[in-house]
């Protein structure tokens, strides 16, 4: 499939793909190929149908496909239109959107992932670099939704870098790597706070601290930080938010109903936490607290029954820490090791039983020894002193 395609100069690259300029030499006209970084079976198969099902979606809210396939040396490539405008990451570093602005991103990121949702496909790991926009103003916007197949995928290994890659994961993808479409509606609340406060909701030093912000939900109520925008659209955004995904909207088009109708549902509470979460609370600079190694590879959510290969469960990354760790098997109890040859067990500490053991013996010893020392004592008082050699005893009589 790569040889109908003449690559020009590379764009991009990240830890799970690099993104080619190429020209497409049947049609005569410049394109964008993506080759990503896995040779694995599965995942390869896996991608296949993601855009088998993602080409055959209607909508002009998607990154045309013009075609994919695997290459001569086994790697999958993925031939689309050049991407247009600028991301949503980009355009946010100016300041965060105004309200007409807000509407027009969010009402066409709800159409997208109304019809993705409609066909059982899940993005997965929806944030605002796969975001990009067109257009002179508001009303001429066309908003277009990316990163297919990309995952989690950073520019680099380094911390900075995978924080911003993971700053839109769903509680439940940190906790035990599900994706379905309520995943989605997080993500995408994640996607609009950042649109209004022009920050993320969430940050930190090291993925650890990321994690804890987002399942504790420690974050700024999105009123107090955009002011600009009336209070209903920041309740709706909350909303999407909501830690426990059964709180949420089930898909985008519920979430849309909502936005339409201007209401949120009001956000439950949240239990206090726990004195072991409030110590756990960074009150400091953090530091690492995951020794893994930069070349750990990532666990990454699985597809749920329903959703066809979510994006986020396709290609695992090969750098950064891990983010949800697989279940280790217990090891048995009852099995004891063999030693080593040449190798003494540590010797087990004294419990309290066996040094109450030891007590009894000891105050005997103790006892016999004090009484020998007594009566020897008691028998030297009673004897008379023995008299000087070379002097006679004093005689009584003068």
């Amino acid at each position: 499939m790569a040889s109908n395609f003449e690559i020009l100069r590379p764009l991009e690259e990240d830890t799970s793909s690099t993104l080619f300029l190429v020209r497409d030499k049947k049609r005569g006209r410049e394109s964008c190929l993506r080759r990503f970084k896995t040779q694995k079976k599965e995942e390869i198969e896996g991608l296949k149908e993601l855009f088998m099902q993602v080409s055959h979606t209607d909508s002009p809210h998607l990154q045309p496909v013009v075609e994919f396939g695997t290459d001569k040396e086994g790697f999958f490539v993925v031939t689309e239109e050049p991407p247009p405008g600028e991301s949503l990451a980009e355009m946010l570093e100016r300041g965060p959107l105004t309200q007409a602005e807000f509407e027009t991103v969010a009402l066409q990121l709800l159409s997208v992932l109304d019809t993705l949702h409609e066909q059982a496909v899940v993005h997965g790991s929806l944030r605002p670099e796969f975001v990009r926009i067109k257009g002179a103003n508001a009303s001429e916007w066309r908003v277009t939704l990316h990163g297919f197949g990309q995952g989690f995928a950073a520019r680099d290994d380094s911390k900075e870098e995978q924080i911003r890659a993971y700053r839109c994961t769903a509680p439940e993808q940190w906790q035990d790597g599900t994706t379905r479409r309520r995943t989605d509606v997080y993500a995408l609340g994640c996607v609009l706070y950042e649109a209004l406060a022009a920050r993320p909701p969430f940050d930190g030093k090291v993925l650890k601290e990321l994690r804890l912000k987002h399942i504790s939900h420690d974050l700024a109520p999105l009123q107090k930080l955009a002011s600009h925008v009336p209070a209903w659209m920041c309740a709706w955004v909350m909303h999407l938010l909501a830690v426990d995904p059964e709180q949420r909207p089930r898909k985008a088009a519920a979430a849309r109903d909502l936005f339409e109708r201007r209401e949120a549902p009001p956000l439950p509470e949240l239990p206090p936490r726990s004195e072991t979460q409030a110590a756990l609370a960074p009150t400091t600079p953090p530091v690492s607290l995951n020794p893994q190694p930069p070349s750990s590879p990532v666990v990454l959510p699985v597809p749920q029954q329903g959703a066809r290969h979510a994006t986020s469960s396709t290609i695992p990354i090969q750098a950064g820490p891990h983010v949800a760790r697989p279940p280790q098997p217990k090891r048995p109890t009852n099995v004891v090791p063999s030693p080593r040859k040449g190798f003494a067990p540590p010797r087990k500490p004294p419990t309290q039983s066996s040094l109450e053991k030891n007590k009894k013996p000891m105050i005997i010893a103790a006892a016999a020894v004090v009484l020998l020392v007594v009566v020897f004592m008691l028998s030297r008082c009673g004897k008379a002193p023995a008299p000087a050699k070379g002097k006679p005893p004093a005689s009584s009589k003068r």
